[in-house]
């Protein structure tokens, strides 16, 4: 008798780690999630200041998952009908204050305590404070997978000390690559400008790799025409922040998105379930 007979995927965390998973990517594998942990990095933005309206803004589109910090989870899951996947952010960095440091904030016994799917870390590729941020990952990422919940990892090359280099194609390769090889199961990094480049750091990332909304965008067709570059690299979707809860219209830009990212839709029609 082997080992796998005695010892099933039934009866250990790695189970919990695929459902948890399944519950996360559905079953196409792709990923469309909106990112609330604005307040603490860059501050309370106007649109966020009463977060449960915009929440329930977003609901209605029906997203993936969400991120939020442990804090606000209750104020804006309690009592609800239908949930959503949840995703804790659990560590932090704030662009006036520690812009290369990610403090951590939140742990796996929250993640467990609260009914969490997945736990978040983030870690600045390239900063002062890498070795820190690696050990902190790697960390999490042993005590994540030993409850049977999955890493998602910010993999940002945001480090002083890449110079000219940084959000070049290599330091997105280099950050992306580090999160997989401490062992997270989804990587969150930036987007490289094109597929071709997007598809050398999905090409060169033994995991799953999802692209971050980015910066405001100028129109909605441009956050579109991202996710759908994304796509045609081969990676498994996009997480979107300030181009979700900062839009005219939340909830159709949460379908638009998911128009492109799981039903493969041209950017131009998934325009269309905007208001």
């Amino acid at each position: 008798m082997s080992i796998f007979e005695l010892n099933p995927v039934g009866t250990t965390s790695a189970l919990g780690r695929e459902i948890r998973l399944r519950r996360i990517m559905g079953a196409d594998g792709r990923l469309m999630t909106v990112a609330l942990d604005q307040a603490v990095p860059r501050g309370v933005a106007p649109r966020l200041a009463d977060l449960k309206s915009v929440f329930d803004k977003i609901v209605e589109g029906e997203p993936d998952a969400f991120t939020v910090f442990k804090g606000v989870a209750g104020h804006l899951l309690s009592g609800r009908e239908k949930q959503l996947p949840l995703i804790i952010k659990g560590s932090t960095f704030c662009v006036d204050f520690h812009p290369t440091y990610d403090a951590t904030i939140g742990q796996v016994s929250d993640c467990l305590r609260l009914g969490a799917d997945a736990i978040a870390v983030g870690i600045s590729a390239g900063s002062q404070h890498q070795v820190a941020m690696l050990e902190m990952l790697s960390a999490v990422t042993e005590e994540a997978h030993k409850w049977g919940l999955p890493v998602v990892c910010h993999a940002y090359p945001s480090g002083e000390l890449w110079g000219d280099r940084k959000g070049s194609t290599e330091s997105v390769v280099y950050a992306a690559r580090a999160a997989a090889e401490c062992g997270t199961d989804i990587v969150k990094t930036w987007y490289t400008g094109s597929a071709e480049e997007f598809r050398k750091v999905v090409d060169a990332t033994p995991t799953i790799v999802v692209a971050a909304g980015g910066a405001p965008a100028h129109e909605p067709i441009d956050v579109l025409n991202q996710a759908a570059a994304v796509m045609d690299a081969g990676g498994a979707g996009m997480t979107a922040g300030r181009n979700i809860w900062g839009s005219d219209d939340p909830a159709g830009m949460v379908r638009a998105l998911k128009a492109v990212i799981h039903d493969g839709a041209n950017p131009g029609d998934a325009l269309k379930l905007l208001g």
